[in-house]
């Protein structure tokens, strides 16, 4: 089996793993819906929750694991398993020390903020905020299985937070009844449990890997002060988009009058994420180690090779789920939440939030992987300034369109900036590679957007003759969408699908 092959059955696994763990998401966003509907309470625990996922995106599956990922790949092609895991347990030292400090200033500064002010968000937020260490050495350990191509443990992780979520959220609710900011404290506590489970996995998979992460402070090491080089960059860089998302976020809290605009948010995040997580994510966190490798060997045409076929398979995927979601936004949340305190209102809402958010779906996907690529070139500061000014772009779109548009201006303006950003990103690369075939992506792109046009075609005929309020309706709606879909690549000769399922092509990876 090729490498691009390789990577591809990675990728299915992956996928396979995080469609699990995005079914207990849904599972999970119902329960809140059921119980919460989108109350500012809800919004407060949003805010707070994103505390930690911001310390998780910059230290742990982010800046961190894109900067060692690459060293590491290099040291073990290099000097072998026993120095790698020198190497990445002066790492986990390392990280574990600043989020330990960092941990303990935080937890210190809400203890001073308390004395004047307190409500439910600050509150949430101290509770949460050791799932930082958490969730950020779970990551760490992640990226080490990727990087000697164990991907199953890193994806079934997000699982068992999902579970521990949801259940904490049925027992406060419909055994306990708890009231509202009770049964967050539940909620919250369980994540803690969660988290130290996610870890105790990862040292156990890695364990029966055979590979042994060796914890020593030899902090003044070649490859470890290479991994901090890289990492100034690549914060700043992933700073931007963070602070983009929490520049969301708290805009649509204090612009949005009725402190509903983060909760409506986050279901719409939530559902556009569907497809990044489950197949976009998957392709880029595979590829990431062949590229690494490819990088390594000096290997130019098969790095180019790689990055080809990674584009072109997350364009095939992208295109079409974010059409086919804007298509069927309304039902598919009225079916999925509008229940308990989860109102029509609300429906309307989160569905405007979310068709704005899929518009740029095929961007997400396809910075994934030119990001990775730079990185695993060990190339940072083009993605960062790059990323610095879509923060820019995000930021001043977003006052401009919320005070017209609400939560929904806010996403918009996301999938504007997203949209701008990929573009850019590709340019870029393309003056940094130029033997990557852009003619062949192109490709891809333009005949599965032809695809996907004929696929709306029959989603919309289907959609008129059927009642999509019934599970029925819905879900033979999507089931014509996806065999016209199929059907539409069989007949425009994408080889995609075929690669994408495992079959084998002889111009599947290059034509």
């Amino acid at each position: 089996m090729s490498s691009d092959h390789r990577f591809i059955s990675s990728a299915r696994l992956i996928a396979l793993l995080t469609l699990g763990s995005r079914v207990l998401g849904v599972i999970r966003e119902y329960a809140f819906s059921h119980f919460f509907g989108a109350t500012p309470l809800l919004s407060s625990f949003t805010v707070a929750f994103q505390v930690p996922n911001l310390a998780r995106k910059l230290f742990g599956e982010g800046a961190l694991t894109s900067s060692f990922i690459p060293i590491l790949t290099r040291t073990r092609e290099a000097h072998g398993d026993g120095e790698a895991g020198k190497f990445a347990g002066a790492i986990l030292t390392l990280l574990s020390t600043v989020l330990t400090v960092l941990l303990i200033l935080t937890e210190a500064g809400l203890l001073i903020t308390s004395r004047f002010t307190w409500g439910p968000t600050l509150s949430l937020t101290a509770l949460l905020m050791p799932f930082m260490v958490l969730i950020c050495v779970t990551a760490f350990f992640g990226g080490v299985l990727n990087t000697i191509n164990r991907f199953a443990a890193p994806a079934i992780a997000p699982m068992l937070l999902n579970v521990i979520i949801i259940s904490a959220t049925w027992v406060g609710g419909a055994w306990l009844n708890l009231e509202e900011r009770a049964h967050f404290t539940l909620i919250a506590s369980g994540i803690l449990v969660a988290g130290a489970l996610q870890v105790a996995l990862q040292m156990v998979w890695l364990k029966a890997a055979g590979f042994r992460v060796t914890l020593n402070w030899d902090w003044s090491s070649p490859a470890v002060r290479k991994v901090m080089t890289l990492m100034a960059p690549m914060i700043l860089g992933l700073s931007a988009v963070q602070l983009n998302t929490l520049a969301d976020t708290f805009i649509a809290f204090f612009m949005v009058e009725d402190g509903r605009g983060p909760a409506v948010l986050r279901y719409a995040q939530y559902m556009s994420n569907l497809p990044l997580g489950i197949f976009s994510t998957a392709l880029a966190t595979a590829i990431f180690p062949l590229l690494s490798q490819r990088a390594a060997r000096n290997d130019g045409r098969g790095f180019a090779d790689a990055v080809e076929t990674g584009l072109r398979a997350a364009l095939y995927i992208a295109i079409p789920a974010g059409i086919g979601l804007i298509l069927i936004a309304k039902p598919m949340v009225q079916l999925l939440f509008e229940h308990g305190e989860f109102t029509s209102s609300d429906t309307t809402r989160v569905s405007q939030a979310l068709s704005c958010y899929c518009l740029a779906l095929w961007a997400y996907s396809a910075q994934q992987i030119i990001v990775r690529a730079f990185y695993s070139q060990q190339e940072s500061k083009t993605p960062v300034r790059i990323g610095l000014v879509s923060l820019g772009l995000n930021l001043v779109l977003n006052v401009v369109l919320v005070i017209r548009y609400g939560e929904m201006g806010v996403a918009l303006a996301t999938a504007v900036s997203g949209s701008v950003q990929a573009i850019a990103l590709g340019i870029a690369f393309s003056r940094r590679l130029p033997g990557l075939k852009w003619r062949i992506v192109g490709s891809t792109g333009l005949r599965s957007i032809v695809a996907s046009m004929l696929m709306t075609i029959a989603v919309v005929v289907t959609r008129s003759l059927l009642d999509t309020s019934t599970w029925a309706g819905f879900l033979s709606t999507v089931g014509v969408g996806i065999v016209t879909y199929a059907i539409a690549s069989r007949a425009l000769k994408l080889e995609e699908m075929k690669v994408l399922l495992g079959g084998r092509s002889g111009q599947s990876v290059r034509r």
